[in-house]
């Protein structure tokens, strides 16, 4: 009876480990073709050695594997559904990783780091020696166009195994990191991009005494630029600043500029971080005495005690208590003067700014940056002041931020507060564009409307906007940004109007209740992702079951359909 897929490669890994390398050449003339060979390379990498290798590479096996949801499932490996960039890489197996594998990391599902093969009979084998390992390396990087080898990948997962052998050795031969990789260290990626989550993920599962060492060697392949700062990097690495070292490499190699300082502050308070204090007193932190006295407050009403006794101390080494008393009086004064025998309107700037944060643009528009307040119905207002609201900005609205990588400037009650109780939003007239992320994840939002005049919706505008049903795009839009409306589970109706010309990649993946979407004539291009390995889950519609795509015949919204194969009419 001829062997299933599966129990080929069963047959050819088990041959790897208990086969003389003689024998593993007739057992592979015998296996045939082999869909699922890459992991049996990655074997013999790991516990046979050069000679084994090269008698399955002249066999035309190599490190890839078809990328197909069946795959997944039979071999229990990673294909890359979620993480477009990302598959199971087998060539990992030749590091020398012990005790359940790289944490944190999407590339080694489905492979186990032992430290000894067992075979049928005699003695386990172990991990070759080092120098085994290199000579199966150099074979590997002259190699590595026909074996589907990336020894810059290598050289990454290399740096977090702290597998120093294999380190210094891609170093000798000028392997570097590739500009994908420095990108995304230096300039941030999107939600979904592997690169960018695994990056965060490995980094957050380090040891602390690692995290320096693996920094360190990151750091050296990024030709001095510092590393990309967001929240979630703070958040993996805020409870390792009890340690000085690492809180003075943190400020030192992240981009400093989108830092929130005081926020940094109360995380020394909350970790007793002690001996970063006097780092933050240094850097003119603390300069300010109304945060000062805010951070005291803090300290106080969390029982920091140490924090709080050095904080004090900080003040009375410092404050100049008679200049700070007559400022105070000044400006209760000029309140006291200015409100005399008036109540302040709610639309006034002073009432507005307790809601609102916002900034100035070139043309003297605003943009807003925030939206601080408690209300379940918002309307965002068409002035602030003089000038006219124009644009809603990067996470204004945003309940979270952990998957859509932009800077918030919220604080984390009104990010929850927002995702769990806004239901309504009316936006002005004036508005002309909708930024990245600026509504993702509110949870609860029912209704939104999108005003004639929008140009722009931006990447990730709606994300996870899980209760929104219907949605209705105007003509002025050009261009919906990629993932705009992605994972709007509930989302069931949208109508594209005449004048949109551009959807952007997975705009609308994974709308599950999505029955109807009317595209019209104007659009000209729906984007399809690019990725390191094809695959058919990445158009604008993928995820949508229910959907029929409304479009007039001849159109290039129908030619798209046609050729992905969405159902329309």
């Amino acid at each position: 009876m001829e062997l299933s897929q599966e129990e080929k490669a069963v047959r050819l890994q088990q041959a790897v480990i208990n086969s003389a390398v003689e024998e593993l050449s007739n057992v592979c003339e015998e296996l045939g073709y082999v869909e699922m060979a890459a992991p049996a390379l990655g074997l013999a990498c790991r516990f046979r050695g050069l000679d084994a290798v090269k008698v399955l590479v002249d066999a035309g096996i190599t490190f890839d594997f078809p990328s197909t949801e069946e795959i997944e499932t039979k071999y229990r490996c990673y294909i890359g559904q979620k993480y477009a960039n990302y598959r199971t890489n087998y060539a990992l197996y030749l590091l020398k990783i012990l005790r359940g594998g790289l944490k944190g990391a999407c590339s080694v599902k489905g492979m186990k780091f032992t430290q000894n093969a067992k075979r049928e009979t005699g003695k386990p084998l172990p991990i070759l020696a080092d120098q085994e390992r290199l000579k199966v390396l150099e074979y590997l990087i002259q190699n590595k166009e026909k074996l589907s080898f990336q020894p810059e990948e290598m050289l990454f997962y290399a740096v977090y195994a702290k597998d120093t052998v294999i380190y210094e050795a891609l170093k000798k031969h000028g392997v570097t990191l590739s500009e994908r990789r420095v990108g995304m260290l230096t300039e941030g990626g999107i939600a979904t991009d592997g690169y960018w989550h695994e990056y965060g993920s490995m980094t957050g599962k380090l040891a602390d005494a690692d995290y320096l060492e693996v920094m360190q060697r990151l750091a050296a392949e990024l030709d001095g630029k510092p590393f990309y700062y967001t929240e979630k990097m703070f958040d993996i690495t805020k409870a390792r600043f009890h340690d000085i070292e690492i809180f003075e490499y943190f400020l030192s190699h992240f981009r400093q500029e989108k830092m929130k300082k005081f926020q940094i502050i109360r995380s020394l308070i909350d970790e007793g971080a002690l001996d970063a204090l006097p780092v933050i007193e240094r850097l003119g932190w603390l300069g300010a005495p109304h945060k000062r006295d805010e951070m005291i407050e803090y300290a106080s009403a969390n029982k920091r005690t140490e924090a709080l006794a050095w904080l004090l101390d900080y003040k009375n080494r410092t404050a100049d208590f008679a200049a700070e008393q007559e400022k105070a009086e000044r400006k209760m004064m000029r309140g006291l003067s200015g409100n005399l025998g008036r109540m302040p309107s709610p639309d006034s700037v002073t009432e507005l700014k307790k809601i609102w944060s916002y900034r100035k643009q070139d043309d003297g528009t605003l943009v807003i940056t925030n939206y601080k307040g408690t209300d379940a119905e918002v309307t965002v207002p068409e002035r602030i002041g003089k000038s006219v609201v124009t644009a809603i900005g990067k996470g204004a609205f945003a309940g979270a931020a952990g998957r859509v990588d932009i800077t918030i400037y919220a604080t984390w009650e009104q990010m929850k507060h927002r995702q769990k109780n806004v239901t309504k939003i009316a936006l002005p007239h004036t508005i002309r564009h909708i930024g990245k992320g600026a509504f993702s994840e509110l949870q609860a939002l029912r209704e939104i409307n999108i005003p004639e005049g929008v140009e722009e919706i931006d990447e990730f505008a709606f994300f996870a906007c899980s209760f929104l049903k219907n949605i209705t795009i105007p003509g002025t839009v050009k261009k919906i940004g990629k993932h705009a409306f992605a994972q709007c589970s509930t989302l069931e109706k949208v109508q594209i109007c005449e004048g949109v010309l551009e959807i952007g990649e997975r705009a609308f993946l994974n709308c599950r209740s999505l029955k109807e979407v009317h595209v019209p004539e104007s659009v000209r291009e729906l984007t399809t992702a690019t990725v390191q390995y094809g695959s058919a889950g990445y158009e604008v519609f993928s995820g949508c079951p229910e959907l029929t795509v409304y479009c007039p015949s001849g159109s290039r919204a129908e030619a798209y359909c046609r050729e992905k194969g969405f159902r329309y009419g």
